[in-house]
């Protein structure tokens, strides 16, 4: 399932359930979809999130060079990637002093 986060001046970005949630959770909310979270409230929602995420790749920074040279591995998309056009998001939404909602989309 898709998740489309929007704020009141409509902007939108959509991702799949498993990175959203994912998301949601690293800015210090429930895990609960449809929420929002209110313009006062998201000053700090980013902060936590950039801060989460920053602490993501100095985990597995450490966990890749743990891994055998030797061995092939795939790179993936990482959370932080994924996690930019929400940060562009909120940050538009912060400076609009809007607030940012999200739920599934059909």
């Amino acid at each position: 399932m898709l998740v489309v986060f929007t704020n009141k001046s409509g902007g939108t970005v959509d991702m799949f359930e498993e990175v959203a949630t994912d998301l949601i959770k690293l800015m210090g909310r429930r895990n609960a979809v449809p929420s929002a979270i209110s313009a006062e409230d998201l000053p700090l929602a980013l902060s936590t999130l950039k801060s989460a995420l920053i602490e993501l790749n100095n985990l597995n920074n450490d966990e890749q060079e743990e891994i055998d040279e030797e061995e092939e591995t795939t790179k993936s998309v990482g959370l932080s990637l994924r996690a930019h056009p929400l940060i562009e998001l909120i940050e538009q939404s912060i400076s609009e002093e809007s607030f940012l909602m999200w739920d599934f989309k059909l």
